[in-house]
């Protein structure tokens, strides 16, 4: 352990207290996005609200962008999202002639899984497009999943290099060709697929409009598109805007959601206690599985649901490591020491989650921590729930908050209470893909720990699981 802080690299400091978290990430923080965040633009003309630095155009960008989000998009995307997750679990099952005797079914990889899952819903949700990738295997974008995490992979060393300034000054003179150049195929077709996609929104969109036609859905494009800049009274987005925002959202939104599914059902898996409890809470809950949409039970009334999502996001953060700020002119006081200009500095989500200091038990998956307990006695009481609820910011917070967070609460709920409501699940006997072991060294020991690789997004392998249909769906 390194403690409080530590120095990462020669200007980048990281911390490891919610106290330096709330310090660099809230709106009144006298920082920046730094240069890493540059690294993520395709090129010059690749302007996703992602990877821009100037304070100013940022804000910009995200008031624009909050006008697309709202409950609205929230509501609509239900139904959506259910028809893709019944087909999920229709597909996870298998034929029946593919299981075995007692109704389980072949073994599956849920980190690819879950990642064709939500970039399917990402794809119906932004274009209404089906992108088709969990179903069969002659899908061309089907490797989309693994192709991305080879371009983390490739790119996040890029943003650890002390040439980092020298490399983002030299990306606008020609080196973005040649990172281009180096981009796996897949990712390029995936660029291609895009561009096709948006252009053929926009042009549908505009003909509804010269027609006069009542919308036929509500998706993420339209909401975009439509979305008015109030300070002109014109569009908020451009067509090239549309291209970068809605890209940078699908793979976005699409792998860190699937990194969470693919964890909470690791840990639900190894810790039979706490599945046997959400099951019972989501199959006392819901009559049936039609009820399972954007009710209120599924957002209110399942506190335990909400428990284990909070959990399943502390240990295992879709963005594991800090996300780099860069101190402004003045300077600033980060956990009470004072910093100048042009430090990088940052608090590091997985390494917040895992600090025993500050949880107790920070390497035990107990989704109890965060309910209120009835029993004035008990360790859980309201001022602790609300002291560890400081220490967890998996969506951000400030300025750079997740802009889609709303839509991925609704994700997560919706996958694991259907799922659960209608099928068994189990780790396939004599695998553990994804857990820590003894012979992975230090640190790495834990069986009931689920293992991420930081790549900014985090990568991971497994869990290897089973399913089985219950006998009252």
């Amino acid at each position: 352990m390194y403690g409080r802080k530590f120095r990462a690299g020669p200007n980048l400091i990281v911390f490891n207290t919610p106290e330096a978290y709330n310090d660099i990430y809230s709106h009144k923080a006298n920082v920046k996005r730094s240069a890493f965040y540059s690294i993520w633009r395709r090129n010059a003309t690749d302007t996703h609200v992602f990877g821009t630095t100037d304070v100013a155009e940022h804000a910009r960008k995200r008031r624009l962008l909050n006008l697309a989000f709202t409950d609205q998009l929230v509501k609509a995307s239900g139904p959506f999202m259910a028809r893709h997750i019944d087909r999920w679990h229709e597909l996870l099952l298998g034929q029946p002639g593919e299981r075995d005797a007692e109704g389980w079914s072949p073994t599956r990889d849920i980190t690819l899984w879950s990642s064709w899952l939500t970039f399917d819903i990402l794809g119906d949700l932004a274009f209404g497009a089906e992108f088709g990738t969990k179903e069969g295997d002659g899908n061309r974008l089907k490797v989309i999943p693994k192709a991305f995490d080879r371009y983390l992979r490739f790119n996040y060393p890029i943003t650890k290099t002390p040439l980092l300034d020298w490399i983002v000054w030299l990306k606008p003179r020609g080196l973005d060709r040649l990172i281009e150049a180096s981009t796996p195929r897949a990712i390029k077709e995936y660029y291609a697929f895009v561009e096709d996609t948006v252009t053929w929104r926009l042009e549908s969109e505009r003909k509804r409009e010269a027609e006069k036609k009542p919308v036929e859905r509500e998706d993420m494009f339209h909401f975009l598109y439509t979305a008015r800049n109030p300070s002109i009274s014109a569009p908020a987005f451009t067509p090239a805007d549309l291209l970068a925002e809605s890209s940078i959202l699908i793979i976005a939104g699409a792998d860190t959601t699937a990194v969470t599914i693919s964890s909470a059902l690791f840990y639900l898996t190894h810790n039979p206690r706490v599945y046997t409890k959400l099951s019972q809470e989501i199959r006392q809950t819901f009559t049936s599985n039609a009820e399972i949409v954007a009710s209120p039970k599924l957002l209110t009334d399942c506190q335990y649901l909400r428990a284990c999502i909070d959990e399943t996001l502390r240990m295992a953060p879709g963005g594991p490591s800090e996300f780099p700020r860069q101190v402004l002119a003045g300077g600033t006081t980060i956990d009470g020491q004072h910093y100048p200009e042009g430090v990088i500095v940052g608090t590091a989500s997985w390494a917040l989650g895992h600090n025993d200091e500050f949880w107790d038990d920070a390497n035990t998956f107990r989704p109890e921590r965060w309910l209120v307990s009835s029993d004035p006695d008990s360790l859980n009481s309201a001022e602790e729930v609300s002291r560890l609820r400081r220490g967890l910011h998996t969506f951000l917070r400030g300025p750079g908050d997740c802009v889609g967070q709303k839509v991925a609460m609704l994700q997560l709920s919706m996958v694991l209470v259907r799922l659960l409501w209608c099928v068994d699940v189990r780790n396939a006997p004599g695998t553990d893909l994804g857990a820590e072991r003894e012979d992975l060294g230090w640190g790495r020991r834990n069986p009931k720990v689920f293992q991420l690789e930081d790549a900014y997004i985090a990568l991971r392998d497994g869990p290897l699981l089973q399913f089985r249909l219950r006998e009252s769906c």
